[in-house]
């Protein structure tokens, strides 16, 4: 059995992952603007993989800069599959048998994607996502490596940024945590370091989109959300989800160091019948 290979062709990443005999590999590289880079693209990724071009038995593209493309790459037998259908076969193929569960997908923006069974469906999504990191890091902070932000952050102290919860009143309420962001960025110290700033950023991106999964999924009896995409590996990722998932009553997973390769999986799991084919 030869390999397939799903490309993410994400706006300000490439991932690529191949399945195949010998297991998957997956890779991140740079953002792929043009149609004619990607085979270059795939190139060097088998090459990393110790996968030779003849072992590829289909290439499969998915993202927001498949739409326009037309050629198939490297002469391969090529398809593109909608971006959310990925997202939700991706997210649901990394959850530890779930059968269905809400995949919230962070990469440059946020996107919400059921999935189940019957297949999957696009509920809504954020522009708040790594898009906003990298923007408001290289702002505030001159940096736009979201890796070194979340370093950053691990320094620093939400209580010298953000209005919490604990400082409006002295007692708990029914629905309201003591420990909740009242306000991002709301309470600004003078003595703000940098660390603090990291981490109200991270704090308020990770905390929209665990309130964006709380907001979709209320009245509904899905409580499982797997969590997708490159902020998932951001150090204060746990943490912050675990803590949303008690507020909520939600089951926040972040399937390990694949976590941002799930949309480029989820493409190589795509049926025939979600494929578009290319000349």
């Amino acid at each position: 059995m030869g390999y397939a290979v799903g490309i993410d062709l994400g706006s300000t990443a490439a991932k690529f992952t191949a399945k195949g005999e010998r297991g998957l590999a997956s890779q991140s590289r740079p953002a792929i603007r043009q149609e004619a880079l990607v085979g270059r693209g795939l190139e060097a990724f088998l090459a990393w993989a110790g996968i030779g071009r003849e072992e590829v038995e289909r290439v499969v593209l998915t993202g927001v800069r498949t739409a326009a493309f037309t050629h198939s790459v490297l002469g391969l037998p090529t398809c593109t599959v909608p971006e959310f259908e990925a997202i939700g076969r991706g997210g649901l193929a990394l959850s530890d048998g779930l059968e269905r569960a809400l995949v919230v997908s962070l990469g440059t923006g946020t996107a919400l994607v059921m999935a189940g069974p019957e297949g999957c469906a696009h509920l809504g999504g954020s522009g708040m996502g790594g898009g906003t990191l990298t923007g408001l890091g290289m702002l505030l902070l001159g940096e736009r490596n979201p890796a070194c932000i979340g370093q950053l952050a691990a320094g620093g102290r939400a209580d010298q940024v953000d209005l919490m919860m604990s400082d409006l009143y002295d007692g708990d309420l029914p629905t309201l945590s003591r420990e909740l962001t009242a306000a991002n960025f709301g309470h600004i110290s003078p003595e703000a370091r940098r660390e603090d700033i990291a981490l109200g950023l991270v704090t308020m991106i990770l905390q929209s989109a665990g309130l964006a999964a709380s907001f979709t999924l209320r009245g509904k009896e899905v409580r499982d959300v797997v969590l997708t995409g490159a902020l998932t590996q951001l150090p204060q990722a746990e943490e912050q989800f675990a803590f949303m998932g008690k507020c909520f009553g939600l089951n926040f997973r972040i399937p390990g160091e694949l976590a941002p390769y799930a949309t480029a999986l989820g493409a190589v799991l795509c049926p025939p019948q979600a494929c578009t084919w290319m000349r």
